[in-house]
C-alpha cells in the first residue's frame, strides 16, 4: 500500500514540475482576418545593404481602420526563408525540423521573442512573438495609432545576411495585435520571382 502511495506521489510531483516548465501559447496556424483592421496594400522592396552585410527586404504595409473608433495596435513583421515539403511519395524522407527555416528575421529585431522550447532541450523559431506587445512604432516608441476610418503605414527592414549558401526570403508574415496584446490579424505573403 505504501509503495502505491509513494508511486502516486512521485507521478503527481513529476507532472506538476513538467506542467510548470511548459509554455502554452495559442499560435494561429492559418490566416486570421478581422472586421476591425485590414491590410489595404503591401509592398516589398529588395535592395543591397549599404554596409555590405547582405540584402535587405523592405516591407511597407498600409493598415486600414475599419471601425468608427480610433485604435492603437502592435505590429510584428517576420521575413523567413522556409523549405517547402514537396514529396512525390510517402517513401521520401521529410525535411528535418532544423532545416525547414533557414532565414528568420523579425521586426522589431528581438529573436529571443520568437524562440520556443522544442521539447528536446533546445529551441525552435516560430513566426509568433511570445511578447505580443513588442511590435511598437520605432519612430515614436508607442503603439501604432489608427485614426477613425483612416490608414497608417508600417515599415520594416529585414536583412538577409551574405553567407556561403546565401538565400533570400520567400515568406513574410504580418501580425497585428490590439492594445491588450490579443491577435486581430495574421497574413502570410509568399514572395515569388525577382524583387526590385
Amino acid at each position: 500500500m505504501t509503495k502505491k502511495i509513494m508511486c502516486l506521489c512521485f507521478v503527481l510531483v513529476a507532472s506538476t514540475l513538467l506542467a510548470q516548465n511548459t509554455q502554452s501559447v495559442d499560435i494561429p496556424v492559418q490566416s486570421l482576418y478581422s472586421n476591425k483592421v485590414r491590410i489595404k496594400d503591401v509592398y516589398f522592396n529588395k535592395k543591397v545593404d549599404l554596409t555590405g552585410k547582405g540584402e535587405v527586404l523592405e516591407v511597407e504595409a498600409i493598415l486600414e481602420n475599419l471601425t468608427d473608433d480610433p485604435m492603437d495596435v502592435y505590429v510584428n513583421i517576420i521575413a523567413t526563408y522556409e523549405k517547402e515539403e514537396k514529396t512525390k511519395s510517402s517513401f521520401e524522407m521529410p525535411i528535418p525540423e532544423k532545416e525547414r527555416v533557414r532565414n528568420f528575421v523579425p521586426f522589431p529585431d528581438d529573436i529571443a521573442n520568437y524562440q520556443y522550447p522544442d521539447g528536446k532541450g533546445g529551441n525552435k523559431l516560430k513566426a509568433y512573438p511570445k511578447n505580443t506587445k513588442s511590435g511598437i512604432d520605432p519612430l515614436t516608441g508607442k503603439l501604432y495609432h489608427l485614426p477613425v476610418n483612416d490608414i497608417v503605414l508600417v515599415r520594416s527592414t529585414n536583412l538577409a545576411p551574405y553567407r556561403k549558401d546565401f538565400i533570400f526570403f520567400n515568406y513574410v508574415t504580418i501580425l497585428v495585435f490590439d492594445n491588450n496584446g490579443n491577435p486581430i490579424l495574421r497574413e502570410v505573403f509568399e514572395l515569388k520571382g525577382k524583387r526590385k
